[in-house]
């Protein structure tokens, strides 16, 4: 689970901004909500709720973790610059921009984080609680230096972590590549215990779902998952789409009928075990294992059961908010098997505003205490429910004069406990809201139609 992240000098976040999901021991009720964080008096919150205006900047929260996970996880290429977008209202363009992320994984804590530029990384570093719980160094980068902590402060099956990271020291790292992607690049039982809990969590727990996230990765999910499938159905069909099922349509196509590129595309993925290719909103292309000449074509279908008959309908022809909501769903499928961290910008985007409440509902009541967190950004206020959220999970983004972004929680602002937060919110008590003024001049600048005489 995240613990806390932070950010600085990224878009519109100038200075360092954290969201941090440490429970207040202040506030009460809910208690199901927090998951307690090892080797502390302190809880992590399941749940985080972000509110601010248009072009406020929670957007760019996301995106922040959304960039550093693929510099972990994807890296960048050789000869390329990292493409950093820095703020740009300021006086210091070639200050570095810096991200942390602490995050628990079983009984452990980690904290890892580093500074860069367009050109290459300052600094890097990685922590970890030891057996006794302390916080301990594992690795510290500064340039081209890399130095390492007391590892023998941790159990012994770290030993091939050392090893690891000895072996990359020795190896070095391009200067614009994160030591943490080299070491995502090692097999598995080279990278040993702790490293390969960091590069999971990065790689496997941490999921962000951009509001125009692709059909792919569920597209897999739903041919290969049957007990998905089954529940996707089912929620869709609870929440009145109309929809009584899900199936996923296998066609074969002769690669000849298809451009020669887009073969050759799809005999590279084949090598190298990669993802079929996405053509669409639930359809993909992947060659056939057994005949290399035949390239199958899966399309997601939804059926529809109409006085006693069944009609099918190929999935992009379903409303937006149905396809959004499809996508939605793997955040609350494994609540009971899986710690996972979803992060989803504009969880209304889309959805009617008792859908985006069914689903956080559904979440946070499904499975209480389950190490499972939900970090959604919205402008729906149907959310600001007392008996939804505690005061703590309810988080603000508002630009200051200088257009930097500042997130807050409700707890800072230290509100009366009878107030009703929706209203309040939309009256702007608690700022980051939409400004709108100045209309009257704008209508003196439209133009008006002549009047005409009946002549």
């Amino acid at each position: 689970m995240l613990i806390n992240f932070s950010v600085e000098n990224f878009r519109s976040i100038g200075s360092e901004q954290t969201l941090n999901l440490v429970a207040s021991k202040s506030q009460k009720g809910h208690e199901d909500h927090c998951v307690e964080i090892p080797s502390t008096d302190e809880r992590a919150l399941r749940t985080a709720v972000i509110y601010g205006a248009n072009a406020a900047g929670k957007s760019n929260l996301v995106r922040a973790m959304g960039f550093a996970q693929d510099l972990i996880v994807e890296g960048s290429g050789p000869a390329k610059r990292i493409a950093l977008q820095q703020f740009r209202f300021t006086n210091e363009p070639a200050r570095p921009s810096s991200f942390e992320f602490r995050f628990m994984l079983g009984n452990r804590i980690y904290v890892y984080g580093f500074d860069i530029t367009k050109d290459e990384v300052t600094e890097e570093w990685l922590e970890a609680t030891n057996d006794k719980g302390r916080e301990a160094e594992v690795f510290h980068r500064k340039g081209k230096e890399i130095s390492f902590g007391d590892l023998k402060r941790f159990e012994q099956t770290t030993t091939a972590s050392i090893e690891a990271l000895k072996a990359l020291e020795t190896l070095g790292v391009r200067p614009n590549q994160l030591l943490l992607n080299k070491i995502v690049d090692l097999d598995e039982e080279r990278r040993g215990e702790l490293l390969n809990s960091v590069v999971f969590w990065f790689s496997e727990c941490l999921s962000i779902i951009p509001p125009e996230a692709s059909f792919g990765p569920i597209l897999e999910y739903l041919d290969n998952n049957k007990g998905f499938r089954v529940f996707a159905g089912e929620f869709l069909s609870s929440i009145g789409t109309g929809i009584g099922d899900l199936t996923v349509e296998k066609n074969k196509i002769n690669a000849d009928r298809l451009p020669k590129q887009l073969v050759e595309s799809l005999q590279s993925l084949r090598d190298n075990d990669a993802s079929p290719i996405v053509v669409g909103s639930g359809m993909s292309l992947y060659l056939d294992p057994d005949d290399p000449t035949t390239v199958i074509r899966r399309n997601l279908a939804s059926k529809h059961s109409i006085d006693g008959n069944d009609f099918s309908l190929s999935f992009d022809e379903e409303s937006d908010g149905t396809q959004r909501f499809l996508h939605l769903l793997p955040a609350l499928y494994h609540l009971k098997t899986r710690c996972k961290v979803f992060v989803i910008d504009e969880l209304d985007r889309s959805l009617h505003p008792l859908l985006a409440h069914a689903l956080l509902k559904f979440f946070v009541d499904s499975c209480p205490g389950a190490c499972q967190q939900l970090i959604v950004t919205t402008h729906e206020t149907h959310l600001l429910d007392q008996d939804l959220l505690r005061r703590d999970e309810i988080w603000f983004a508002e630009k200051d004069a200088k257009q930097q972004t500042h997130l807050y929680s409700l707890t800072e602002l230290k509100v009366r406990n009878d107030l009703r937060i929706e209203k309040s919110y939309l009256q702007g008590r608690f700022g980051a809201i939409p400004f709108v003024g100045g209309m009257e001049k704008l209508m003196q600048l439209i133009e008006c139609p002549l009047e005409t005489s009946d002549a």
